[in-house]
């Protein structure tokens, strides 16, 4: 499913995969890393950093229902977190 993530871009989207029970974030930009998501820091470039901000908080509610591993493009973990099936924790 491709959901709209605005921040990095106003029309930016990321894709959601559910597999046997676990949601994979595909997140693209919306944060450059999980660390970033779970601090609430808009990245350098957003035009508008409350509606980054906002993007993320709602990928954090929605971790909250669901399974989700978080795969941000530019996380040097994110090949770890897929093949590793490792749930965003910091926000259940």
């Amino acid at each position: 499913m491709i959901v709209p993530t605005p921040g990095h871009t106003a029309y930016h989207v990321s894709v959601i995969v559910k597999i046997d029970g676990v949601v994979y974030f595909l997140a693209g930009d919306t944060s450059y890393s999980q660390e970033i998501l779970l601090q609430r820091m808009p990245d350098g470039v957003s035009p508008n950093p409350k509606q980054a901000i906002e993007t993320l908080d709602k990928i954090r509610r929605y971790s909250k229902m669901e399974s989700l591993v978080y795969l941000p493009t530019h996380d040097p973990e994110t090949a770890k977190r897929f093949t590793g099936r490792m749930v965003l924790e910091n926000t259940r």
